[in-house]
């Protein structure tokens, strides 16, 4: 028999038996967060059959468009995302529909897992020495990588068969990762040849590829399988449901981590349908809400910066001043450039798409809507991590697909970039900085929990950011001097910017400008409760244990001390492996 409460959507799953829990019961741990690596440590923690675990989720199951591949933006403002937003300095980000970046956030079983592009990319290794390097003695590229390998379960069968892939991955994991069946091969291709006569060197695989010289150039691996998506909610909670000792519970809000008089962790206090609940820990309480939401949790609790927390009347338990701060993330530009090809798409090959799609999973739908590849550089050829990641995204002639795309965009930014989409095809090519200068903040707005806190990502308060934004734009502006792309009459057009009106076009101080007014984000923020030693400089220690608060600790990205040199699915994934472990070794041991 499983113990399951589910308020809102119901799990499928035939066997669940649906239960209140009464106020003040009590587990050994709670989990904050059913997201990306809220799943995992509920699958690992339970697999310890004397423990008794709950897992406590502001949203809910995922819907049946999570499982869609191409349907990733469909969730996008709605129930299933928190609907974040940066603060508005009237500076920059002013070509953006309010002038603020909108952070999609998934609100639902497996969070981000449940809502991103899938795209699997480990990093680097000199990614894992920054940290280790950082006196976090169980971070190094050699540990990291055996923990990706625990969750990995790598099944492209074609590349298993190149002994240096094989052996990179591992197989026997929860985690499936696999290359998409993609309906567009031939217009990869192309953008992957391309990207070669620009001097990116075309490799089988990118996680398995040391990076030198240059850049990289690869088809792209994902958390998909036989066409759907593959969420840590699907890896790692769904097999897992059927535990005695694992109970979940949807649509609950936790308000507060309890703190006794000993600075103790003993409990959270929760908003499940309205209604405020108790429910107590016996070894711990586990955070694991996200690089926004575990800062404004931790500062609820009492525990953050001490002025910062009095100021909305919280009464400050342990000053940590660090707490919300160190916010980094991977900035996004989208450069658009038109071509003759690929032409309008077929409708009636769309609508047999979909019933394709319906029967065995495959066509258009089957895959991402951004193009199975991706491209990795940096300016200096002595350097082992890139410092840019560069994916596309393609729109045939005269779709409405586009216009939704570019929402996120003011009406007249939106309409310049599409007015020649009637006829020509557009592709929107993204320069993501993979590792910034420029470093953030998340404030509290007040003292109640319900309202979002301020998020303030200071894109470009590092000048170096700005330098390195149009360097990495230029080299995406060359793809248009291509065989390829020349054969396609490919052109940048100048979209309506007032701010850049007075810069030559392609000019630096264009580029310039127009990062400045156009950057969104590519929703992999991390750093908000840093990994580290002193506490004056750090959330959490080595362990991920808050410094200064016993039997309460932080599984998330925001222990991520910098970046990664791609998206960060995959490193979530690995630090909930190891920080399971971490558990595990210290109560069971």
């Amino acid at each position: 028999m499983v113990w399951v409460v589910v308020s809102g959507d119901q799990f499928k799953a035939k066997n669940l038996i649906h239960y209140l829990f009464p106020d003040h019961e009590t587990f050994d741990f709670i989990i904050v967060g059913g997201g990306t690596a809220g799943c995992v440590v509920a699958n690992r923690l339970s697999e310890i059959r004397h423990w008794n675990v709950l897992v406590l989720e502001a949203g809910l199951e995922p819907p049946i468009e999570s499982d869609i591949p191409e349907m990733e933006f469909n969730m996008y403002k709605t129930k299933y995302d928190w609907q974040y937003v940066t603060i508005n300095d009237g500076i920059r980000h002013q070509g953006l529909q309010d002038g603020v970046v909108q952070w999609t956030r998934g609100k639902m079983l497996g969070g981000g897992s449940s809502i991103n592009s899938m795209f699997y990319y480990r990093g680097k290794d000199q990614d894992y020495q920054t940290w280790y390097d950082e006196r976090n003695p169980s971070w190094s590229p050699e540990n990291v990588n055996a923990y990706f390998r625990k969750a990995e379960n790598f099944q492209d069968m074609r590349l298993n068969k190149k002994s240096h892939v094989y052996e990179t991955y591992g197989h026997d994991g929860p985690l499936i990762i696999n290359t998409f069946n993609s309906t567009d091969a031939k217009l990869t291709e192309r953008v992957l040849d391309s990207w070669e006569h620009l001097g990116m060197k075309r490799v089988p695989d990118i996680n398995a590829a040391e990076f030198k010289g240059y850049g990289l150039c690869a088809i792209s691996r994902a958390n998909a399988a036989n066409g759907t998506r593959q969420s840590t909610y699907k890896a790692y909670l769904k097999p897992a449901i059927h535990r005695r000792n694992l109970k979940v519970l949807t649509n609950a809000f936790v308000t507060k981590i309890l703190i006794n008089d000993n600075t103790q962790a003993y409990g959270v206090e929760v908003d499940v349908n309205g209604k405020l609940k108790i429910f107590l820990s016996t070894i711990e309480v586990i955070i694991s809400t996200g690089t926004v939401n575990t800062p404004q949790l931790l500062m609820l609790s009492g525990i953050g910066p001490e002025e910062h927390l009095l100021s909305k009347n919280i009464p400050c338990k342990i000053n940590l001043p660090h707490v919300g701060h160190n916010l980094q993330d991977h900035l996004a530009i989208l450069i658009p450039i038109y071509a003759d090809k690929p032409g309008p798409e077929n409708k009636s090959e769309r609508m047999f798409d979909v019933i394709k799609y319906l029967y065995n999973k495959t066509g258009y739908l089957a895959h991402s809507s951004v193009l199975n590849l991706g491209a990795f550089f940096s300016r200096y050829r002595d350097i082992n991590y890139p410092e840019f990641q560069s994916q596309t995204i393609v729109f045939r002639p005269n779709t409405t697909t586009a216009k939704t795309y570019l929402s996120t965009f003011k009406d007249d930014v939106r309409d310049s970039i599409l007015r020649y989409n009637s006829k020509k095809a557009l592709y929107m090519i993204s320069l993501y900085v993979l590792h910034p200068f420029s470093r953030g903040v998340i404030f509290l707005n007040t003292s109640n929990p319900y309202d979002h806190p301020i998020i303030d990502a200071n894109y470009y308060g590092d000048y170096r950011d700005l330098v390195s934004s149009v360097y990495g734009v230029k080299v995406i502006s060359k793809l248009v001097n291509t065989p390829i792309f020349k054969s396609m009459n490919a052109f940048i057009p100048r979209i309506y910017l007032p701010q850049c009106d007075n810069y030559d076009f392609l000019s630096d101080a264009y580029w310039e400008c127009y990062a400045i007014q156009m950057t969104q984000t590519v929703f992999h923020p991390v750093g908000t409760a840093k990994m580290g030693l002193d506490p004056r400089n750090s959330v959490v220690n080595n362990f991920l244990k808050v410094h200064g608060v016993k039997k309460l600790r932080v599984i998330d990205a925001s222990i991520m001390p910098y970046e990664t040199s791609g998206n960060t699915n995959g490193p979530v994934v690995m630090v909930g492996e190891m920080g399971s472990d971490m558990i595990k070794a210290e109560y069971l041991s």
